[in-house]
């Protein structure tokens, strides 16, 4: 089977657990209204056979998302070749990150993030590792309307699904292949660069040329803003995400990359909390 006809495969496999997931709990629904506990009960078994069957789907999904690539293999997507992790999955990637990971939260993350960027009127914004387009469309969406916005991703699949978004919501962001460790825009020519949920998909080397690069193309006084992954210390939520996302995302340390960025140039450094519990941020900004 190609990589294709797997991709269509999985695809078929998750809206069919989507929508067997939506009638059971539909039917719990209406057990509750009407007060028939056969109902209920009948239900909740299935749901927990349902979970304890088909779980592994959802875990496989996951764990093939956040697998690190191996650091001495290349991935090419079409034009492009990188030594990072690409997620190819834009059909349910949306689906999984609202639903499983931030559970709900995501349209207040992407929000606080735009904030915490600081964007002013005129700036030029260049969100890296764009998945389907989240994050550039809600600075877009929020920003002065003199903004301008790009996204890159190295997953073709991943700009076409952003440009679709684009389209439907009438936002202008220019969305385009490109790779963080080769970004194709000129010395000083960006005032913003995000980066959100995708530096841990990147080895340790390649971390330093992706700030290297966002170095350059940044304007002096230029701002670079990182999100990522903040695994939970302890308590039920760790072996849950664990059980989910396997145990190499609960490795992530946020408290690494200051260092990188420094060693790149950025000064001014600071990290927090970027508006969910899962969630850490770290800017830097170049002198100027």
């Amino acid at each position: 089977m190609n990589s294709k006809d797997a991709f269509h495969r999985a695809l078929i496999q998750h809206v069919v657990l989507l929508l067997v997931v939506g009638v059971v709990l539909s039917v719990l629904f209406f057990s509750f209204q009407r007060g028939m506990m056969v109902g209920l009960l009948v239900t909740l078994l299935v749901l927990g056979a349902l979970i304890y069957f088909l779980r592994g789907v959802v875990v496989d999904v996951f764990r093939r998302m956040h697998q690190m690539p191996d650091a001495n293999h290349s991935h090419s997507h079409g034009s492009l070749e990188t030594n990072g992790l690409t997620i190819r999955w834009a059909g349910i990637y949306d689906v999984l990150v609202r639903m499983i990971l931030l559970g709900g939260g995501e349209e207040k993350l992407r929000e606080s993030i735009v904030k915490l960027a600081n964007i002013q009127p005129g700036a030029s914004v260049l969100d890296v590792g764009c998945g389907t387009g989240t994050l550039a469309l809600t600075a877009k969406r929020i920003s002065p309307p003199s903004v301008k916005v790009y996204g890159t991703d190295a997953a073709p699949e991943m700009i076409e699904k952003a440009r679709e978004k684009a389209a439907k919501s009438g936002l202008q962001v220019d969305f385009q292949p490109g790779l963080v460790e080769a970004i194709h825009f000129p010395d000083a020519s960006l005032d913003v660069v995000l980066s959100s949920f995708m530096l841990h998909h990147l080895p340790g080397e390649l971390k330093q040329k992706a700030f290297a690069e966002i170095y350059r193309v940044l304007k002096p006084g230029g701002r670079l803003l990182v999100v990522d992954f903040e695994p939970p210390k302890g308590g039920l939520s760790r072996h849950v995400l664990t059980f989910i996302l396997g145990p190499g995302m609960m490795m992530i340390d946020n408290t690494r990359v200051p260092p990188l960025l420094a060693a790149a140039g950025f000064v001014t450094l600071e990290s927090g909390n970027a508006g969910h519990r899962l969630a850490t941020y770290i800017t830097g900004t170049k002198p100027g």
